[in-house]
């Protein structure tokens, strides 16, 4: 008796749905149009279709979605196939025959994964046990002591590979001692072959003299992830934030993720606190972010009058009485030890010395 196997396809093309085939392996293999066994590169090994173990397909804005998983490399899918014209044809006119289904169910896999291993890959490079050297590509001056540093990653493929919310460790040696210092970047891993880090100069503050003496070609040594704070989707309903200077930072990370995902219903609210309007850094791509998204995102600039005051929280921030809430603190130690006695005061729960992600209260 020949070797079966049980294929879960849920999906919507064109009309049509499917719970369940079940398909022999031997028709599986044959029906995919190239060698099943050719290998694509030695980092993924040879495609073997007898170790897949489940496979979905979905249609979703003509784009097909499949995930085909158990492979030992595990570096198969999910991939994303964006198909002609003349693919999306096959699909029409097609009925819940299963003798005119199975080819076409083969032939989006087969399509799908030729797609993903031809794609470009993304690779990770940070570690977290070991410092690795990254060079200093441009810098781009946006105050008269604050700038945007470009540092390149081996690659094009490369992406800096940081969660939502996490920082990197930037260590120098200065005056003969290593010396350390915890930055957000504000790109993402959505930019390939580098990573971006907006750094204020302070006239007390070693790495950041340090960065901004270097000279393109010069490198970093950088670790990571770091960090407590790993945002997700479903994390809570609303977050508070509190800024200033570069705490924006992590508060940015937090704010892109939420504003392009559009199953993200979480609603932000950003106090940012600087001497004057001229000190709000990034202040136009924030202003773009709350035009676009209204609803999920509002800010209140706080130059020139001082400190965040508590009435300013109480107005601006989802209250502490709240279902599913977070606030977020991010600025000069001053600055964050006055609001954690501000918002103890508004009920809020205390802030604990080393925050963690369950926290309400959390400070970066």
């Amino acid at each position: 008796m020949e070797e079966t196997v049980t294929r879960r396809l849920p999906f919507d093309i064109y009309g049509l749905k499917a719970k369940e085939l079940t398909l022999p392996l031997r028709k599986w293999a044959l029906a995919v149009p190239f060698d099943p066994h050719l290998n694509f590169g030695a980092s993924t090994g040879p495609i073997a279709p007898t170790k897949i173990a489940a496979c979905t397909i979905q249609s979703q804005h003509h784009t097909l979605k499949t995930n085909v998983s158990s492979h030992p490399t595990s570096k198969y899918l999910p991939s994303t196939y964006q198909p002609r014209k003349a693919h999306l044809q096959l699909f029409e006119g097609f009925s819940m025959d299963s003798t005119q289904l199975l080819p076409i169910i083969l032939a989006v896999v087969a399509l799908a994964m030729a797609s993903y291993f031809l794609a470009p890959k993304s690779e990770p490079t940070l570690s977290p046990e070991d410092y690795r050297p990254f060079t200093l590509k441009s810098k781009t001056k946006i105050s008269p002591n604050t700038a945007i540093y470009r540092f390149s990653l081996p690659s094009e493929k490369h992406i800096l590979g940081l969660p939502i919310g996490q920082h990197i460790s930037i260590r120098a040696e200065i005056n003969g001692k290593n010396v350390q210092r915890s930055y957000t970047p504000v790109s993402s891993d959505d930019d390939r072959g580098y990573f971006d880090l907006l750094i204020k100069t302070y006239d007390q503050g070693n790495i950041s003299k340090y960065v901004a003496n270097l000279q393109v070609g010069d490198s970093i040594q950088v670790r990571g992830p770091k960090g407590q704070m790993k945002y997700h989707a479903e994390l809570c309903n609303k977050i508070g934030m509190i800024a200033g200077g570069t705490g924006i930072t992590p508060m940015l990370q937090i704010i892109r993720a939420c504003a392009k995902d559009p199953k993200d219903n979480t609603q932000i609210s950003l106090i940012y606190a600087n001497v004057n309007e001229e000190d709000i850094l990034l202040k136009q791509e924030l202003d773009e972010i709350h035009s676009k998204h209204p609803k999920k995102f509002s800010a209140k600039w706080n130059g020139g009058v001082g400190f965040v005051s508590k009435e300013m929280i109480a107005e601006k921030l989802p209250s502490a009485t709240e279902d599913s809430i977070k606030i977020l603190l991010c600025g000069p130690p001053p600055m964050t030890t006055a609001m954690k006695k501000y918002l103890e005061e508004l009920d809020y729960e205390k802030c604990k010395v080393v925050s963690k992600l369950n926290d309400q209260v959390f400070c970066f």
